[in-house]
Parts: structure tokens; C-alpha cells; sequence
């Protein structure tokens, strides 16, 4: 397993968000996984990963060299960013807007951000390439520190689970997310209980676009942060950084709590009363339990799921803005009958008809 630090937990990297080890409390969660895969041992970890039973996952800690967990400190090597981009975003554009329904407004307004462009993406065992949109993390002070690959072309043989890629960059920070501010700092730092900063939070990018653009008249004094998966970390960084103006400002209000555990410090000082924090990950049973994993009891957590079509056990908002933009698309043809001259003419008797 090839494991990612966040905070005190750990992350498994091809898994970031949903799968958690926490060497604290000596369990693991794939929260992607249902309720059945929260808090488990040792013995169930070792059971997903050999595929083994209960008996054979016990004999093979006996007989390993397996020992208590010890963590020690290692260099983190720092993101390098070296896709290629493109200055022509015009297939990345065409695929938010045929494939994923955004309109050129929402993709726009995205491009303005600065957080996602078109680049070519290699692998570099067969030197296969294909153009990607990169949705890019920052931190506080404006540098890039992660993001992730969003593939725009079909391709089942290359990509066998979703048919286009989807993964995050090598060396990502897994705490940073990829978020854009409405309003400003000053702003923030003015929320009152009446008017508190929204921190608005979802799975992927894309579910972002388009909550925004469902949502963007309603839309005031907030972040959306794509956490590209679910971290509870990536909320409590984002807490931070958006309400502090630069690094210097940041460092002296968490003072000695990590920019990962500050929003639980915050809760717990009862200091949070002008800020909400909004779910909006996708509405299936791991996204409720996301939401239900968080524990802030003074501060305001609600949930906001894009609503489930009848008979669907899962709904994001991407599906819910191109359902709407259908529904749209079926009434315009019935308007458009009702108010044509033919369709008027039906209705009235004619000059000729009034004289008979």
C-alpha cells in the first residue's frame, strides 16, 4: 500500500480521501465502502489486501514480522508540476459542455479562477498520451501544491473503471483541495451568525462547476473547495487559509495546532459561531457517512445532496444539473408551439372564417 500522510492519519494514495488509517486509534475506514468498512482492525485490513479469511489473516500476522506501528518523521518531497499545457482550452471546453452540460459562463468563470487548464498527460511506461483538464490546488500564498487529471476522451481499454482518467497529480498535498473564493477575505472576516462564511465542500471538481452553476445567484461569502475524494482535513486547512490573509496571519492563529486540526480546536473553543460548513459530496451512503464522521458539536454542519431520482441510489450535482438542463430542453418545444403564429391560427377563426 503505498500511503499518503494527512495530518495524523494516513491515506492510501490510489484511494485519497476515502481510505483513512489511523495509527492513533489502530483502525482503518474506506468510507467509499459502506458502513461495514468503518473503523476496522488490523485483521480486516489485512483481509481486504490478501483477500483472505478471518483464520488466514489471523496466521499471517503470527507468522509475520509485523510490529507496532511507529511513525517516524521523513521528507516530504515537494509537488512539481510538469504537464505540458495548452493555450487553446477548446476540447476541454467541448467536453464540459457536451459530456458534463456546464455552460461557457460556469466554464469561464473557472478559467478566471485559475484552477483548471487543458495540458497533455504521458504515461511514461508505454509513452501513451492524451489531453487531460487539471484542476490545480493552491495554498495560502498563491503556489501550487496538488491537484488532479481529469480525462476528456472515452477510452474503456485504457481506463477500464470509469472509461476516462481520473487521478490526482503525483506528489499532491492531500490536505489542500481545489477551491475557488466567493466574495473576499475581508469579507470572511466580517461573517457574523446571521451572515456566517460558508464553507462549501464536494467530491470531485466537476460536482463544484456545477453546484455553482445551479446555485451561483444564492451563492455569497463562501469557498467551494473539490476535495478530490472525502477529508475531513482538507475542510479544517480551508477554514484557515480563508480566513487568514496571508501565511504570517495563518501561523499566528493556529499557533501550535496543525492547519489540519485547527477546525476541531476552533469547535472546541466554541469559536465557530460565524462559520457553516456545507456537504455537498454526493448523495449515497458514503457521502452520508462523511457527513455523519464529522464531529463538531458547536459548529453548524449541514448537508446539502443533490436530490435522488426516483428508483437511483445515487445522485451528484453534475447528474442534477443536466437532468434540470434536460427538463429545460423538453418544455422549450412546447412553448415555442404555444406561442408560433401556426399554433395561434389554430386557436382563432380567421377574417374569411368570422364573414361565412
Amino acid at each position: 500500500m503505498d500511503l499518503v500522510k494527512s495530518g495524523r492519519n494516513y491515506t492510501w494514495k490510489s484511494h485519497q480521501g476515502s481510505f483513512i488509517i489511523s495509527p492513533e486509534k489502530n483502525i482503518f475506514s474506506w468510507f467509499s465502502q459502506g458502513t461495514d468498512m468503518r473503523g476496522k482492525d488490523s485483521i480486516a485490513l489485512v483481509q481486504l489486501i490478501k483477500g483472505c479469511s478471518f483464520k488466514e489473516a489471523l496466521e499471517f500476522i503470527a507468522e509475520s514480522k509485523a510490529s507496532v506501528f511507529k511513525e517516524t518523521a521523513q521528507a516530504q518531497k515537494e509537488f512539481e508540476y510538469n504537464l505540458p499545457e495548452h493555450s487553446n482550452f477548446y476540447f476541454a471546453r467541448q467536453y464540459l459542455k457536451e459530456e458534463r452540460g456546464l455552460s461557457d459562463d460556469t466554464i469561464d468563470f473557472f478559467l478566471r479562477q485559475n484552477v483548471m487548464a487543458l495540458a497533455t498527460n504521458k504515461n511514461y511506461q508505454d509513452g501513451f498520451t492524451e489531453p487531460v483538464i487539471v484542476f490545480k490546488n493552491f495554498d495560502i500564498n498563491g503556489k501550487m501544491v496538488g491537484g488532479a487529471r481529469q480525462g476528456i476522451f472515452y477510452n474503456k481499454r485504457r481506463h477500464p473503471e470509469k472509461g476516462r482518467m481520473k487521478r490526482t497529480l503525483f506528489r499532491s498535498d492531500g490536505t489542500s483541495g481545489t477551491w475557488v473564493d466567493i466574495g473576499t477575505k475581508q469579507q470572511f472576516k466580517r461573517s457574523t451568525p446571521e451572515n456566517p462564511f460558508k464553507l462549501i465542500v464536494f467530491e470531485a471538481p466537476i460536482d463544484m462547476m456545477s453546484y455553482y452553476e445551479l446555485h451561483k445567484e444564492q451563492l455569497d461569502n463562501c469557498r467551494l473547495v473539490a476535495m478530490h475524494g472525502m477529508n475531513e482535513a482538507i475542510i479544517s486547512r480551508n477554514v484557515l487559509e480563508a480566513l487568514c490573509l496571508n501565511e504570517q496571519e495563518m501561523n499566528r492563529v493556529k499557533g501550535t495546532e496543525s492547519a489540519t486540526s485547527f477546525l476541531k480546536k476552533l469547535d472546541e473553543l466554541q469559536y465557530s459561531k460565524n462559520l457553516e460548513i456545507v456537504i455537498a459530496t454526493d448523495n449515497d451512503s458514503a457521502g452520508h457517512q462523511f457527513f455523519d464522521s464529522i464531529n463538531l458539536p458547536h459548529t453548524k454542519v449541514v448537508p446539502h445532496f443533490a436530490p435522488l431520482r426516483e428508483g437511483s441510489l445515487k445522485a451528484d450535482w453534475n447528474d442534477q444539473l443536466k437532468q434540470v438542463k434536460a427538463s429545460q430542453k423538453s418544455v422549450e418545444p412546447e412553448l415555442a408551439k404555444a406561442v408560433s403564429p401556426e399554433a395561434n391560427r389554430s386557436k382563432f377563426p380567421s377574417i374569411a372564417e368570422l364573414e361565412m
